[in-house]
């Protein structure tokens, strides 16, 4: 499964973080074929919304992100941002818009064909059991204190175990690290173009070129951000797991249904960033500007 790590947004160096793991009990929210064919292909939508266990992911989603930009508020404003900041923040991080909105946008990038070679895979037990460690570690992860554990020991410069090699083909066939690169670079320009738009003092706003330079200027860091947070968090989630289960866990990801997947995941889930990443950028420009004035 494709592991989508975080976006670090705007010039405070917000974090937030998202992992393609989670659990699902609602359905694909579109429009809905109600031909026999339709109805099953919805169906099969569905049954893998729910193997994926997505919706527990966007939770995550939600809990973190929320979270993080509330804490933030005088990084980001120059100022604590009350009541109307707190509102802001909790309708951008709406958990049931984040669901409608990843539905939408998964079922439309991924093509119907792979569902079921997608579902035969996932409803085996040995891959529910790597679903469930990748929920567990993830929401582990929320714990700082973890994570900080978990990348201290992947960098500890001991000699890699089988295990962690098969983690390292794993990230190097999913393209990780470079995925989320981009996804973040995307998502910090979509924030810092939007809070430039709606900043109403014209003297204040960034010119594309200043935007363009904050975001590139923040690349090498993402990019050694991105490998020690992925690494560290494979090596906790894939731990527990038998040697067999973690290589045909790889193997399955090199697969036209695997790459389908996770091209589907990222399309999915970059969409919902730079929403995110923009109406944050939105918020900044234009409460950070009522102080001002």
């Amino acid at each position: 499964m494709p592991i989508r790590l975080r976006h670090t947004f705007g010039v405070a160096a917000m974090l937030f973080a998202l992992t393609v793991s989670g659990v699902a009990t609602s359905a694909w929210a579109v429009p809905r074929d109600v031909t026999p064919v339709g109805q099953n292909e919805t169906q099969t939508y569905d049954k893998l919304w729910s193997l994926l266990r997505l919706n527990e992911l966007l939770d995550i989603m939600h809990e973190e992100g929320a979270s993080m930009a509330l804490e933030a508020d005088v990084d980001l404003l120059g100022h604590p941002g009350g009541d109307p900041w707190r509102r802001r923040v909790q309708a951008i991080y709406d958990v049931d818009r984040l669901k409608s909105e990843a539905e939408t946008a998964m079922k439309a990038a991924l093509d119907a064909a792979h569902l079921d070679a997608l579902c035969d895979f996932y409803e085996t037990d040995d891959v529910q059991s790597v679903v469930d460690l990748e929920i567990t570690a993830r929401r582990a992860f929320l714990d700082a204190d973890v994570e900080d554990r978990a990348r201290r020991a992947w960098l500890s410069g001991r000699i890699l175990t089988t295990h962690e090699e098969a983690i390292l083909r794993f990230v190097e066939v999913n393209d990780l690290v470079e995925r989320n690169v981009m996804g973040a670079l995307n998502s910090n320009y979509a924030f810092l173009r939007a809070m430039t738009d709606a900043h109403p003092v014209a003297d204040e706003k960034l010119t594309e070129q200043e935007i363009l330079f904050e975001v590139w200027s923040q690349e090498k860091e993402i990019r050694r951000d991105t490998s020690e947070w992925l690494f560290a968090f494979l090596s906790m989630a894939y731990g527990p797991l038998p040697q067999d289960v973690l290589d045909d866990y790889v193997a399955f990801s090199e697969t036209e249904a695997g790459h389908a997947l996770n091209q589907a995941m990222f399309e999915a889930l970059d969409q919902i960033y730079v929403r995110l990443s923009a109406d944050l950028g939105r918020a900044v420009g234009e409460l950070g500007a009522q102080q001002d004035l």
